[in-house]
C-alpha cells in the first residue's frame, strides 16, 4: 500500500476524536520516554473474583435463541489489486464462514471515481462507466459464497480530490443509481447480484474522507438515498459510517435531519477501534438507544468497521491478546443490540514500514496465512455452524474481561463452549454441563488457543455422565470445548504467520510510535 494511505488509516482511527492534540501529546510523551496512555483508554480490566475462580454452570435443556457468528468484515477475498503475489483468499474466507464483505479500501475498485473515471461524462451512457476491476472484485465476494454490503465513495487516498464532496449531488446519486443497475439489474452487461445494502460515503466525520460540513453531508445523504429508493425501494440504504459516536453532528444531528425531511434510513452505520471488547458493547447499546429514542425503531444497528486500537503494536495485533480480544468481542455481541458487525479486515499487503507502525490490521499475511485473531473466527464458525441455538449461561461482566458462550445442535448431536479470557488475570475455572442429551458415551475435545496452541487440541475422552473440568484459564488464552456423540469433530487450526523477531522487540515501540507520529504530522501538517 502507499505508505500515505497508511499513515492516513492510522490518523482516522485514533479513537474518539483522531485529534492532533492527542498525537502531539503521544510524541512529546514519546520523546520524554513516557508511556502513552490516551485519556479516552479505560484502566485494564480487573480480576474477575477475587479470589480468582470462576464457576459456569449450563444446563442443556435451558435454551436462550441463536448464535450469531458475525462474520463479516472489509476487503477481500481477492488480493490488493497491486499487491505482488498477494493471495486469494476465497477458501480461507469459506473456511472462517465469511457471510458478507464490505467494498471499502479497495484503493480504487468499487469506488466511484474509479467506476465513472470521468466527472464531465454522461452518466447515463454505458460508455461513460468502467466497471473492469470493479466487477473482477465484486464477482469474487459473490464466488466466495458471500454476500456484498456496498459502500458508495472513496478509498483512503492521498488524493485530495478524493476528500472533496461531488461538485454535484444529483449527478453524483445518479451515477450511484446506474452502480446499482450493473450489479441488480444486469445494466451495461452487468449481473443479478441482488446486492441490498448500500452505504453512503465513508467516514464524513474526518476531514480525510469528507472535506467538508456535516450539512453537505446530509444533502449528500438526503439526495442520494431518494434517488436509491425511487429507483428500488427494496434496497436498504443508509449512513452516516461515522468514525466516532461522540460526534452530534453525525449521529443526533444527521437523525434529526433524517427524520425532519422523512428520508429512508435503513440502518444507521458506526465504527470503532477499541481497547476492550466491553467497549463495543456499550458503544453498540447507546446507538441503539439513541435511534429508538428518535423514532427509528426498525432501523439496524450495524458497525462498519471494528478491531483493537491502531495504537497498539503489531505484535498485539497479530497474536493471541487479539485472538482473545476477537473472540470476547464476538461474544459480546450476541447481547449488544447489534444486526452486523464488520471487521477491518481481511487482506492486507506486504509493506513493511506498515507493519514496523502497527498499521497492518489483516487477519491474514498477504501470502494467505492465517494470523492468530483469524482463528477465533474458526472457533465461532464452528460453533455456529455445529451448535446454534444458544444455552443459557450464568450472567456474565464482559467489562472484566473473561466471557463464555454455550450452544447446542438442533439435533443434540454437539455441545461447544467458548470461554475466553482477555487481559484478566490467570483464573481457575470449573466447567460443569448438566442434562445432556445423551444416554451412552460421548467425547469432551478441548481446544486451545495462546501463542504456543493454534486451536489445537488439548484434551480428548470419553464420558458417560455429566461433564465436569477445572483448568486454568490463563491470560489472553481462548478455550472452545466440544462435547459430542457424532465420529468426527472440528478440526484443528491452520499453522500461523510468526511474528517477526524485530516486532516482538518492546524496546522498540516508543521509536516506533515516535516514527509514525512524526509522518502522521509530516502529511496532515
Amino acid at each position: 500500500m502507499n505508505v500515505k494511505l497508511s499513515f492516513a488509516r492510522f490518523f482516522r482511527h485514533c479513537p474518539h476524536g483522531h485529534s492532533r492534540r492527542t498525537l502531539l501529546l503521544a510524541f512529546t510523551l514519546t520523546i520524554l520516554g513516557m508511556p502513552f496512555t490516551p485519556a479516552f483508554s479505560p484502566p485494564l480490566v480487573n480480576h474477575l473474583l477475587s479470589e480468582d475462580t470462576l464457576t459456569i454452570n449450563i444446563d442443556c435443556t435451558q435454551t436462550s435463541g441463536t448464535i450469531t457468528p458475525y462474520a463479516e468484515i472489509n476487503c477481500g477475498p481477492l488480493p490488493i489489486h497491486y499487491v505482488k503475489d498477494g493471495a486469494d483468499l476465497t477458501e480461507q474466507y469459506r473456511n472462517l464462514g465469511i457471510s458478507c464483505v464490505r467494498t471499502h479500501d479497495f484503493c480504487g475498485p468499487t469506488d466511484v471515481s474509479e467506476i465513472f473515471p470521468r466527472w464531465n461524462a454522461d452518466p447515463s451512457l454505458a460508455s461513460s462507466y468502467n466497471f473492469t476491476r470493479s466487477d473482477r472484485c465484486i464477482t469474487g465476494i459473490i464466488n466466495a459464497g458471500c454476500e456484498v454490503f456496498y459502500r458508495l465513495g472513496e478509498s483512503a487516498s492521498d488524493d485530495p480530490a478524493l476528500r472533496e464532496p461531488p461538485e454535484n449531488f444529483s449527478k453524483w446519486a445518479e451515477i450511484c443509481k446506474h452502480i446499482v443497475m450493473h450489479y441488480n439489474d444486469g445494466w451495461n452487461n452487468g449481473y443479478h447480484y441482488n446486492i441490498s445494502y448500500w452505504e453512503i460515503w465513508n467516514e464524513p466525520d474526518l476531514s480525510g474522507f469528507w472535506n467538508s460540513t456535516a450539512d453537505e453531508y446530509y444533502r449528500l445523504y438526503h439526495i442520494t438515498a431518494t434517488t436509491l429508493k425511487e429507483y428500488n425501494e427494496s434496497l436498504k440504504i443508509g449512513g452516516p459510517c461515522t468514525s466516532s459516536i461522540d460526534n452530534e453532528n453525525f449521529t443526533e444531528g444527521f437523525l434529526r435531519y433524517v427524520k425532519t425531511h422523512n428520508l429512508p434510513l435503513d440502518f444507521f452505520s458506526w465504527h470503532l477501534y477499541a481497547d476492550t471488547p466491553h467497549d463495543f458493547f456499550t458503544a453498540s447499546q447507546k446507538v441503539r438507544t439513541m435511534l429508538d429514542s428518535y423514532g427509528f425503531a426498525e432501523c439496524e444497528n450495524i458497525n462498519t468497521e471494528w478491531n483493537i486500537n491502531i495504537l497498539t503494536p503489531q505484535r498485539d495485533k497479530d497474536n493471541a491478546r487479539n485472538a482473545a480480544f476477537t473472540a470476547c468481542t464476538l461474544t459480546v455481541f450476541q447481547d449488544a443490540a447489534i444486526d452486523h458487525a464488520f471487521r477491518y479486515r481481511g487482506t492486507q499487503d506486504n509493506n513493511w514500514l506498515e507493519r514496523l507502525l502497527g498499521f497492518d490490521l489483516g487477519l491474514f499475511a498477504y501470502d494467505g496465512t492465517y494470523k492468530t485473531p483469524a482463528l477465533s473466527y474458526l472457533a465461532m464458525h464452528y460453533m455456529a455452524r455445529d451448535s446454534p441455538i444458544r444455552l443459557a449461561t450464568p450472567p456474565m461482566d464482559a467489562s472484566k474481561g473473561i466471557t463464555y458462550l454455550a450452544g447446542i445442535a438442533e439435533d443434540k448431536a454437539n455441545i461447544t463452549v467458548l470461554i475466553t479470557n482477555f487481559e484478566s488475570e490467570d483464573t481457575t475455572c470449573t466447567l460443569t454441563i448438566t442434562n445432556l442429551p445423551w444416554n451412552g458415551s460421548y467425547r469432551a475435545v478441548h481446544y486451545l488457543i495462546d501463542d504456543r496452541h493454534h486451536l489445537e487440541i488439548t484434551g480428548n475422552e470419553t464420558s458417560l455422565s455429566n461433564y465436569t473440568a477445572t483448568f486454568m484459564l490463563k491470560r489472553n488464552t481462548v478455550q472452545f470445548i466440544r462435547l459430542t456423540n457424532a465420529t468426527s469433530i472440528p478440526d484443528e487450526g491452520p499453522p500461523v504467520a510468526p511474528i517477526p523477531f524485530l516486532l516482538r522487540l518492546r524496546i522498540l515501540d516508543p521509536f516506533t510510535r515516535m516514527l509514525g507520529i512524526l509522518l502522521l504530522m509530516l502529511i496532515f501538517g
